[in-house]
């Protein structure tokens, strides 16, 4: 064979066995892909745990939608919301009400039980600051303090026979609130058959108190306070007066005269006297009305054996004291 020939054969042979490799390796490829499994994707499931502020944020917007649109409501329409009337109130017993009815020994019964059972000493510190008093040199201290001035013509006149003038009457008036502490209620009431008092209700004694309860002694403690029609009179209205005030010490300043002005029925008036048991159970029911009990002092003047003895019950049945000038 020649060379020519030979070399031929030589590249056929070669190109031959690289058809034959390429052949081998792309049945080797398909073959391997046809055997390999799709993928699977696994892992573990992860679960998303929303933070506080998300879910805040998450409720906000929830409530927003929410209210963005508010239901629509049936109106409402009454013809009348109220009775024109209301129910008349039931009758009550006016027997039962009427202190007047009640005997003696019923009203000492309450009032000792009204004593015992400490309601008057709560309803007494329930205003006002202790302070120690002195009038016409009677010592005692309270928290509520009324002054009550008889300035009749006879008051007056008998006063005056023992030394004691109208404006020392004042001045002793002032004397007293001007040394009780601020924090102390204070009231004056002026009488003769008809009252006056000073202020309806008790004043504290702050200066400007002090300073108008002293213009006041001046210029109206003196004289006989009007009788207004239908009203007290007497010591009768002076104690409703001062009692009204609700005070724990009473200063009374009295001749003792008990008596009412009565109209006659051709005019003018009488004045018939009254004893002091009548005095005393009328004080025995504005205490039963009031709900208080305070001490009594009295200042007499020129007293009978009748005013003194019976002044001295009226003081020992209110803890108090008589001073006879």
């Amino acid at each position: 064979m020649n060379p020519r020939s030979r070399s031929r054969s030589t590249l056929f042979i070669a190109l031959a066995v690289q058809v034959a490799v390429v052949l081998v390796s792309v049945f080797i490829m398909v073959r391997e892909d046809a055997l390999v499994e799709p993928p699977a994707f696994s892992g573990e499931r992860v679960v998303s745990v929303a933070r506080p502020e998300e879910k805040r944020l998450d409720r906000v917007r929830e409530m927003s939608r929410r209210i963005s649109k508010p239901r629509s409501f049936q109106r409402l329409a009454v013809e009348q919301a109220f009775q024109n009337e209301l129910p008349s109130m039931p009758a009550l017993p006016q027997d039962a009400l009427d202190l007047n009815s009640v005997e003696d020994s019923m009203l000492a019964d309450a009032h000792a039980s009204l004593s015992g059972s400490g309601l008057m000493d709560l309803a007494s510190s329930l205003a006002g600051k202790e302070s120690a008093a002195e009038f016409f040199g009677v010592r005692d201290s309270g928290r509520r303090i009324v002054i009550v001035v008889n300035t009749s013509a006879s008051v007056v006149r008998k006063a005056s026979a023992r030394g004691v003038s109208i404006e020392r009457l004042q001045q002793e008036a002032i004397a007293l609130v001007e040394g009780l502490g601020s924090g102390t209620l204070f009231g004056i009431v002026q009488f003769s058959q008809g009252t006056k008092s000073f202020s309806e209700f008790m004043a504290p004694a702050l200066v400007k108190n002090k300073v108008a309860a002293a213009e006041w002694v001046r210029s109206e403690l003196k004289g006989n306070p009007k009788v207004l029609p239908g009203s007290l009179v007497g010591h009768e209205a002076a104690v409703a007066a001062a009692m009204a005030l609700q005070p724990d010490l009473i200063f009374l300043v009295t001749d003792g005269s008990l008596n009412r002005r009565t109209a006659k029925p051709g005019g003018g008036y009488s004045y018939p006297k009254i004893s002091f048991a009548e005095l005393m159970d009328f004080a025995d029911r504005q205490v039963m009305q009031r709900g208080v009990k305070p001490r009594l002092h009295v200042v007499g003047f020129e007293l009978g054996e009748v005013e003194r003895e019976g002044l001295e019950r009226l003081a020992r049945r209110f803890n108090g004291s008589l001073r006879e000038m």
